[in-house]
């Protein structure tokens, strides 16, 4: 009996000896392991990288450019956005202008809505004349009319200030940064200002909204139709506002673009006076 346990005896301290081995190398490569991210699996030198950028390819693509007519990102609070309406420009300049307007202080008034307004208002058979800027004002609520022709050959339009300015040529390489540097010194003649129109349903509307940076509750002063100030040459210099009647609030905002008027004191405009935003 005595025998036959010792050989038991022996085949189990062995037994125990190798597994306590083989347990021990195993903790050991867990150790060694764990100590080098690969049970993370992820890879030792992405401990070093922050978590945001971990998994970007060395290569990666450039961030895709998006219209800012297709998508409109609200301004800034304060912030305003005038509305130009762009009229024989090339897909190109187009696209350049619409991906840059925002950072000068402007907003595209989407193609599609301009040809429609185009091509039911009379009075822009010229649309470089003051009589279709005037037209335009209203709805789709252009503030400066700018048209494109042969290219690089540019008119602009201001329904605010009633000013026109003769044709100018483009001559630098990058047409869509001269226009628009061209249109903000247009622009500079007259404050931010807007027209009113009455809807069907007799409520008063404002072709402007939140891509304009315009909040419900903002109030707009109501002017009488202002003063174009010319310089000998009959160059125009500055915009005087006529006198305020009124004040209106923005009610309602519809989409990005639209809004509802209320009336809070003195007259009801019409789309002959100036609305002017009231800043704080």
């Amino acid at each position: 009996m005595i025998k036959l346990l010792y050989p038991i005896a022996c085949i189990s301290i062995i037994t125990f000896s190798l597994t306590a081995c083989v347990s021990s190398q195993e903790a050991e490569r867990q150790r060694k392991a764990v100590d080098s991210g690969a049970a993370f699996n992820v890879e030792e030198n992405e401990w070093k990288t922050p978590f945001w950028e971990r998994g970007r390819s060395t290569e990666s693509a450039p961030p895709r450019q998006v219209s800012s007519s297709s998508v409109e990102a609200a301004p800034s609070v304060g912030q305003l956005r005038t509305n130009l309406a762009i009229i024989g420009a090339s897909d190109s300049l187009y696209r350049e202008l619409d991906n840059t307007a925002a950072d000068y202080g402007f907003r595209l008034i989407p193609r599609a809505e301009l040809s429609d307004a185009l091509a039911n208002t009379p009075a822009c058979g010229d649309t470089t004349s003051e009589a279709c800027a005037e037209a335009l004002a209203a709805y789709p609520g252009a503030r400066l009319v700018v048209t494109v022709e042969g290219g690089d050959t540019v008119t602009i339009a201001d329904a605010a200030s009633n000013a026109r300015w003769g044709a100018t040529e483009l001559i630098s390489g990058k047409q869509g940064e001269e226009l628009l540097e061209l249109i903000s010194q247009r622009a500079d003649i007259a404050p931010w200002a807007m027209k009113a129109f009455q809807g069907d349903d007799g409520r008063l509307y404002l072709s402007a909204g939140r891509a304009n940076g315009l909040a419900a509750g903002d109030e707009l002063a109501i002017h009488e139709p202002g003063t174009l100030v010319r310089a000998p040459n009959g160059q125009p210099i500055t915009w005087r506002a006529g006198e305020r009647v009124g004040t209106v609030r923005i009610g309602e905002l519809f989409g990005s673009d639209l809004a509802a008027l209320v009336p809070v004191a003195g007259q009801r405009p019409t789309p002959e006076h100036d609305l002017i935003l009231i800043e704080d």
